[in-house]
């Protein structure tokens, strides 16, 4: 006998119906009826079970929406609630995004799509801000803490940066101890380190903080780099264009 289960939202301004529809056919590409079941409107969707199979097919795709698509409401809101500045949020939100995409085990995904058969078992129409306020906390709560932790990576950010602001004005106060300083930076991470006097210094990890402290130390006239690292150097590249500033020419 069919059965009718529908879904929707009074809070989320997204259409439910085309976001059940793109879901059921990335979960189930080879069955191409699943979709035409559906009556897809822009706030709610209707979903008719006719076999064995069905309903989970149907919380699967109920699922993916949850934990994709309304995902970003939810971290969205946590940002805005952050005492930061917008440009700030702004930053924060795509970071939180990432991070709650790598955090939530299969077991806790396993376990979402009981709790929503679980819940069709006794009624027919879910209320997805509802269900994942009320019965996905600890979903909820990871997202929180991926929020925090993304906050927390910017302001180190942040920090590191007036760090380098600091140094740069110390750099420009101290005399040259050598004239130029040649920088090569690997694929693997390492560095060499070498000066018009014939001095090399040779690192197996390239950090930012190990050949900073040594160029402030030197205060060279030039500092020439040659960045064969591909990106995974960086960082460093950009922190010794903020402290030397014009001193620095970087070949890649």
């Amino acid at each position: 006998m069919a059965h009718l289960c529908s879904a929707g939202t009074l809070e989320y301004d997204v259409d439910i119906g085309k976001l059940a529809i793109r879901r059921l056919r990335a979960e189930y590409p080879e069955e191409k009826g699943l979709a035409q079941r559906l009556e897809a409107g822009k706030r709610n969707v209707c979903f008719t079970l006719y076999r064995e199979g069905d309903l989970e097919r149907w919380c699967r795709a109920l699922e993916m929406i949850l934990l994709g698509d309304l995902a970003h409401f939810e971290l969205a809101r946590m940002v805005n609630d952050l005492p930061l500045e917008l440009e700030e949020k702004r930053r924060i939100l795509p970071e939180a995004v990432k991070l709650s995409r790598a955090c939530l085990p299969s077991a806790a995904s396993d376990g979402i799509l009981r709790a929503l058969m679980a819940f069709y078992a006794e009624d027919s129409h879910l209320n997805l801000e509802g269900f994942l306020r009320f019965r996905m906390q600890d979903v909820l709560q990871d997202w929180k803490m991926c929020v925090m932790r993304a906050a927390e990576e910017l302001l180190l950010e942040e920090e590191y940066w007036e760090l380098m602001q600091i140094l740069a004005a110390f750099v420009q106060l101290r005399p040259h101890q050598v004239q130029d300083v040649y920088i090569v930076l690997n694929p693997d991470g390492s560095c060499t380190l070498t000066d018009d006097r014939d001095s090399r210094i040779d690192y197996e990890k390239c950090t930012g903080d190990g050949v900073l402290s040594v160029l402030v130390g030197l205060a060279p006239e030039r500092i020439t780099v040659y960045d064969l690292s591909g990106g995974a150097c960086g960082r460093l590249a950009d922190s010794l264009v903020r402290v030397f500033e014009h001193r620095v020419r970087i070949f890649k």
